[in-house]
């Protein structure tokens, strides 16, 4: 916030003793309607700070409470949060009217015990209540009390006004500043000391608070420690409309011979008390703070829109995210969320919707809610992502909407589509992967192009997919004999993959089996037709040379593909599935590609075949026609034909690396 001048400040300063005289003149109930109106006008005022308070609270409740029950949390936190500003604008009343008719105290008899000890008392609380109120009433417990609390110097006249509300029931502040020694000093007056533990910042130690590691601050168990000061941990929540309790419990920290070990150990059970307070009352957590700003790990979200070759290409994105958060010490979690469209226009309407996101952005995840299955968006609305990974354009704008609302990165692999309904331009996109063949004109600004699909091969993959397929198929280690495999893809749009394609195909890689007394090793795709399927058995369930037979539609076997390119020495692969083509060069077997007719089924130039064209001009494979199959098999095994290795690992590593410096 930009520091307000002199004039500026007199008139905030004004502007606030007006606020406090009118509800200091108000009756406490219609002061805190008001409040609570302004809490709901702030939640559709601010969506800032909505947002904010909506990734904290699903970090905390997304895998415990649905998405109902996070919204209602967020709408009384904004509910809570209008009456506490009320109650502040209130303070100066109690120290005549006295605490007991705000709040009921429990505990008190610990402090008691504790001041009689002489060694002061440190009161250890988060941002959780009304803590203005609670300073209020240590100050007016019957000892002396003291707060440490950052001076607000951009403000100063503000902070000022602020600090004479706060002490007027006798409290002293202490600026953290300088706040060390007078934290000392106080403690040997045998005084109470409150700090808060939930801002610890870039010098804090990082703890669990539900299930993800948070900045703590860890200065009050070290004094504790080190003076033996006893500790309390304070939780203030509201009862009802008009009163609060202030619950005090001490803490029986552990101490051995590790200090520094102490110090962890202590700040676990102190943030897990905290934890089991904030599930009880959950509205009364102040979610607008950055509470998980300095966790080490991050979490990726992968958008899957049902397509296997697109999932893969996701995945392989979300390791190149992993490795690069490795690298700053952290550690990526992915999670995968199947989006479902309520109906076939639904799609069509979210882009017309998403048109106007100048117009609509304030509604957050909301907006997606008519066009999406209720299971897909409970999935969104429970989870907070540093993250987002799509690929294609069906689920393009719901990485848009969900990265803008997380405030995360995105990443689109493959063209969006065009800024209409189509799919947003790629510039509403962190990073966009293109591969080359994909490219027409001068390529977007945020883009990074690649030769092939990105994909999870390399050797570790491949290992793992042959032991997990001949885990499942031990016949397969058996015999050395050498292996053709076949990757069978499917109808798409423009593209038929026919029955009589397959057949030739088939016969062809009978022949160079029979030649090489070769075995072959073949799958399909979900995209692959009944007929082709039926085809497949049919030719390869009786044949001698037929080691292995997969088909999609009837036995989902997630190794087939890393398994059969990890054992074969040369893959056949039909022309319409850049995915599995992409894997297949990567993995440096030598690969041949065949292309697939048109709906017309005439030969076609189109994406597909430019994209084979494109490898096998560049050596890295052999783009032959369904009728030379057979003599380019018999050239590969033969060794007459070398291959050039792929590697896009360099590009998509220094790509994600600027997005997430």
């Amino acid at each position: 916030m930009a520091k307000l001048n002199s004039f500026q400040a007199s008139l905030a300063c004004t502007a606030l003793k007006g606020i406090s005289a009118f509800f200091k003149a108000l009756p406490l109930p219609a002061g805190l309607w008001i409040g609570r109106r302004i809490g709901e006008l702030s939640f559709w005022l601010n969506p800032k700070s909505r947002r904010k308070a909506y990734q904290n609270v699903r970090i905390a409740f997304g895998a415990s409470k649905n998405w109902r029950e996070i919204d209602r949390i967020v709408w009384d936190l904004h509910r809570a949060f209008g009456q506490n500003v009320v109650e502040v604008a209130r303070l100066t009343l109690i120290p005549a009217r006295g605490y007991e008719q705000y709040v009921i105290i429990d505990g008190r008899e610990h402090i008691d015990a504790a001041i009689k000890k002489g060694r002061g008392v440190i009161f250890l609380s988060i941002h959780s209540g009304n803590w203005e109120l609670s300073n209020m009433v240590g100050s007016l417990v019957g000892y002396p009390y003291n707060m440490v609390a950052n001076y607000l110097g951009h403000v100063n006249q503000v902070a000022d006004l602020l600090d004479s509300w706060r002490t007027s029931g006798g409290c002293r502040i202490i600026n953290p500043g300088i706040g060390g020694r007078e934290i000392i000093r106080a403690l040997k007056r045998n005084e109470i000391v409150t700090l808060v533990a939930d801002q610890g910042g870039s010098d804090g130690m990082n703890v669990p608070f539900f299930n993800r590691d948070a900045s703590m601050s860890t200065g009050a168990v070290r004094i504790a420690l080190k003076y033996g000061v006893p500790v309390f941990l304070v939780d203030m929540h509201r009862v009802n409309i008009e009163k609060h309790h202030l619950e005090v419990e001490p803490v029986d920290l552990v101490v051995t011979a590790d200090p520094e070990s102490d110090v962890y150990e202590n700040m676990v059970r102190i943030a897990r008390r905290f934890e089991e307070w904030t599930i009880q009352h959950p509205a009364e957590y102040l979610w607008f703070y950055k509470t998980w700003k300095y966790a080490t790990d991050r979490h990726v979200v992968i958008l899957d829109d049902g397509r296997t070759g697109h999932l893969r290409q996701s995945q392989a994105m979300a390791r190149q995210v992993a490795a690069v958060l490795l690298e700053q010490g952290l550690k990526a979690t992915v999670s995968t969320i199947r989006i479902e469209w309520r109906n076939s226009l639904s799609g069509l309407l979210c882009g017309l919707l998403s048109m106007m996101r100048p117009l609509t952005a304030g509604l957050g995840l909301l907006a997606l809610k008519p066009f999406l299955t209720d299971e897909s968006y409970a999935f969104l609305c429970s989870i907070k992502t540093d993250t987002v990974i799509s690929c294609g354009t069906r689920n393009a704008w719901v990485n848009v909407w969900l990265s803008a609302d997380n405030e995360a990165r995105s990443i689109c692999v493959l063209r969006p589509g065009g800024p209409g309904p189509a799919g947003p331009s790629p510039n509403d996109f962190s990073l966009v992967v293109l591969p080359r063949h994909d490219v027409k004109g001068q390529p977007p600004v945020n883009a990074v192009l690649t030769k092939v699909a990105p994909n999870l091969i390399d050797h570790s993959y491949l290992d793992n997919n042959v032991r997990g397929l001949v885990a499942r198929f031990s016949h397969l280690k058996l015999h050395g004999r050498p292996k053709i495999g076949f990757l069978i893809g499917g109808d798409t749009k423009g593209v038929v993959l026919s029955e009589q394609q397959i057949r030739v195909v088939i016969h062809q890689l009978k022949e160079a089996a029979g030649k090489f007394s070769a075995d072959i090793l073949v799958t399909t795709s979900r995209r692959t037709s009944p007929e082709v399927e039926a085809l497949v058995a049919r030719e390869f369930n009786d044949y001698s040379r037929s080691a292995l037979v997969i088909l999609a539609s009837k036995n989902n076997v997630p190794e087939a593909v890393g398994g059969i390119l990890g054992l074969s020495d040369v893959v056949v692969v039909s022309g319409e599935s850049i995915s599995m083509l992409s894997e297949s060069a990567v993995s440096g077997k030598k690969t041949i590609v065949f292309p697939v007719d048109g709906m017309d089924r005439k030969p076609l130039n189109n994406k597909y075949t430019r994209f084979a064209e494109m490898l096998s001009n560049d050596g890295h494979v052999a783009c032959v026609r369904t009728t030379q199959v057979a003599e380019a098999v018999d050239r590969l095994l033969r060794d007459k034909v070398k291959m050039i290795p792929i590697d896009d690992h360099t590009a998509l590593l220094s790509a994600v690396r600027k997005i997430l410096q």
